[in-house]
């Protein structure tokens, strides 16, 4: 399921689908294997970056993004454009890494191009295109492979204007170890923007600084609560130390977190802390919207307990989300932190009974052979992953 980023400020009513190309996950999409590393490269360690400050830098420049392969795992092709169909994507732009062979010595191809569909195209594709490459070829020098036509999904089943950028060659020595340099993939980022800026007639106005960052010492171990109570509106959580960064989602009043760290951000407090799906996120540590206590000892001594397994801890939690797979999983991602909950495989909860303290939702393949224990249970499962997702989301309702 896409995820849509909105700007903080005014929307300059248009809306840019981006696409990081493969998953992490991908057979077979990585450099070859790389004797000072240690190790290969994966495409998407280079595309999930670029695509990440090049929707920071668009939010800032008042557009919309659609982020339509918003986890690592390797979204459908079809899912991706139809999500940018879906939403009326006004572009759409893949960003990836092109490779030749998986030897750096099978060729000696290198470069940048930007691909366009080899059918019927629009003028507005040609000239998305020609802008795109006007500041790829302007940033660090590289072979300039043009503008290629190409038969690929994501250029042919798009009703938008649409693109794909190859940034470099994973096959090429020089250019795969370019891959994990934060400045060549902002640069990239940056190209990205200036050619979408000005095919839309935008001025482009530059990327916005990074805020000054200081960790306060003496919170990590003690806990937040959200007292903020707004009808229809939550905590924002981002998932970095920037209060302008991009919300991933919201926390309603009584969510309670373990905090990490908490730092000064430009000034203001903010703390860090592990979300109920594993991953970091951020939050205000201002008074008016959450409140700090110690841990309680039952809570520590839990945490000292080895007997049990990471998954059998969160089996009673408020709020269980039993998905399928991880298609069904993505659907769920932006619900789950907002309603305090945490979210288990399927395959578990037909092994061992699960319980959950009000509400266990089953998203995906049905409740047939599964030990459901305490809390209420709601069937959100659909004929398809898309249609679990439009299940999840009218449930919830969000658009």
């Amino acid at each position: 399921m896409a995820k849509l980023l909105k700007p903080s400020g005014d929307w300059n009513s248009k809306l840019v689908a981006l696409d990081d190309g493969h998953g992490m996950q991908t057979p077979g999409k990585r450099t070859p294997y790389i004797k000072e590393l240690g190790r290969s490269i994966k495409e998407n360690e280079f595309n999930r970056k670029v695509v990440g400050y090049l929707a920071d830098i668009l939010l800032d420049h008042g557009f919309r993004v659609l982020l339509v392969a918003p986890t690592d795992y390797d979204t459908p092709l079809s899912v991706r454009t139809n999500d940018a169909n879906r939403y009326g994507a006004d572009i759409y732009v893949s960003v990836h890494y092109n490779a030749m062979s998986h030897s750096f010595d099978y060729s000696s191809a290198s470069g940048i191009s930007v691909h366009i569909y080899n059918g019927w195209l629009s003028s507005g594709t040609k000239n998305l295109a020609n802008c795109v490459l006007k500041y790829l070829k302007q940033g660090t020098k590289q072979r300039n492979r043009g503008i290629v036509k190409n038969n690929f999904h994501v250029l042919r089943e798009t009703n938008m204007p649409a693109i794909l950028t190859e940034n470099g060659f994973m096959d090429d020595r020089e250019e795969a170890l370019l891959m994990l340099k934060s400045s060549f993939q902002k640069e990239v980022a940056t190209e990205h923007a200036q050619g979408i800026c000005e095919y839309f007639g935008f001025k482009y106005r530059g990327s916005k600084s990074e805020p000054v960052v200081k960790l306060v010492k003496g919170f990590s171990g003690k806990m937040f609560e959200v007292i903020y109570d707004k009808k229809n509106d939550g905590v924002a959580i981002r998932t970095k130390p920037d209060f302008d960064a991009n919300v991933y989602a919201e926390y309603d009043k009584g969510v309670t977190r373990t905090i990490i760290d908490k730092y000064e951000v430009d000034g203001s407090p903010m703390y860090k802390f592990k979300g109920g799906d594993g991953k970091i996120y951020y939050i205000t540590a201002h008074e008016k919207f959450v409140r700090t206590f110690d841990k309680p000892k039952e809570e520590e001594k839990k945490d000292e307990t080895k007997s049990q397994s990471k998954e059998e801890d969160e089996i009673m939690v408020k709020n269980l989300f039993i998905i399928n797979d991880y298609v069904d999983g993505a659907a769920v991602e932006k619900v789950m932190l907002r309603v305090d909950g945490h979210q288990i495989y399927r395959r578990t909860a037909e092994k061992m009974e699960v319980s959950a303290k009000e509400n266990i939702f089953v998203v995906g393949g049905g409740t047939k052979g599964l030990k459901l224990g305490k809390g209420k249970v709601t069937d959100l499962s659909g004929a398809s992953a898309e249609k679990t997702a439009e299940n999840v989301f009218k449930h919830f309702n969000l658009a």
